[in-house]
C-alpha cells in the first residue's frame, strides 16, 4: 500500500528562514554586549588613568621646594599728579579815568659867555751875541817863543765870559792844542780881548762866549 506523499519544502523554508532570523538576533545582541563592554572598559581605564595622574599630581603638589629669599615685589609708579585744569581769568572791563595831562618840563640851559682870550703873548726878546771891537781877535802876533823853538803848532777851543762893559773874564781851555805852551799863551792873549756885549732887548747882558785861537808856523 503506497504511502501518501508529503512536499516538505516549505516546511524547510520556513525552518531556515527562522534560524537565519536566530541567528542575526544573536549576533545583533552579541555586538551590542561587545559594544558595551569596550565602553565600560574604555571608561574604566580612562577613569583609572585620570585618577592615577591626579594621584601624581597631588604628590607633586605637596613637596614644597625649597625656601628662596622672596624679592620684593617692585614699588607701584609713582602717579604724577595731573594739573590743575585752567581756567582763563574772566574779562573785566574796568573804565579807567581820564588822566590828566602830562606837564612838559621845559628846561632852559644857559650858556655861559666863552672866557675871554688870553692876553697875546709878548715876543720873546731878541737876544744878539758878542761882537769883537777893532781888529779880528788873534794871537799869531804872539806865537809863543817856547813852542817855536819846538817847532809846535796847534789850535786852541777857549771857554769865556763876555761881561756888560764888553770885558772878558774866567779865560780857560775847552780843547787843548796838545802843547801846553800855545794852551797858555792862548788864555793869556784873550785875556786882554774886548766885546760889544750881548744884549737882550736892547739890554746888555752877561753871555758865555767860546772862541778858538790857531797857532801855525810861517817859512
Amino acid at each position: 500500500m503506497e504511502q501518501p506523499t508529503h512536499d516538505l519544502r516549505p516546511f524547510q523554508s520556513t525552518a531556515v528562514q527562522s534560524t537565519e532570523r536566530r541567528a542575526i538576533s544573536v549576533a545583533v545582541v552579541a555586538g551590542i554586549h561587545v559594544l558595551a563592554i569596550y565602553a565600560l572598559a574604555t571608561g574604566l581605564a580612562s577613569q583609572l588613568v585620570q585618577k592615577g595622574l591626579e594621584e601624581i599630581k597631588a604628590e607633586v603638589v605637596q613637596e614644597k621646594p625649597p625656601d628662596m629669599p622672596k624679592t620684593p615685589p617692585p614699588p607701584p609708579p609713582e602717579l604724577q599728579k595731573p594739573p590743575p585744569p585752567f581756567v582763563p581769568p574772566p574779562d573785566i572791563n574796568l573804565q579807567t579815568q581820564s588822566t590828566a595831562p602830562a606837564i612838559t618840563q621845559v628846561t632852559t640851559t644857559i650858556t655861559p659867555p666863552p672866557p675871554p682870550a688870553p692876553p697875546a703873548a709878548k715876543p720873546a726878546p731878541v737876544i744878539t751875541t758878542p761882537v769883537s771891537v777893532g781888529k779880528a781877535h788873534e794871537c799869531q802876533s804872539k806865537y809863543p817863543p817856547l813852542a817855536m823853538r819846538l817847532a809846535h803848532e796847534g789850535t786852541v777851543v777857549l771857554g769865556m765870559t763876555v761881561n756888560v762893559d764888553g770885558s772878558v773874564s774866567n779865560v780857560h781851555v775847552v780843547q787843548s792844542s796838545g802843547h801846553d805852551e800855545l794852551d797858555q799863551g792862548a788864555v793869556g792873549c784873550a785875556s786882554s780881548w774886548h766885546y760889544k756885549p750881548a744884549t737882550e732887548g736892547n739890554q746888555p747882558i752877561t753871555h758865555e762866549w767860546q772862541a778858538s785861537v790857531k797857532y801855525k808856523l810861517t817859512g
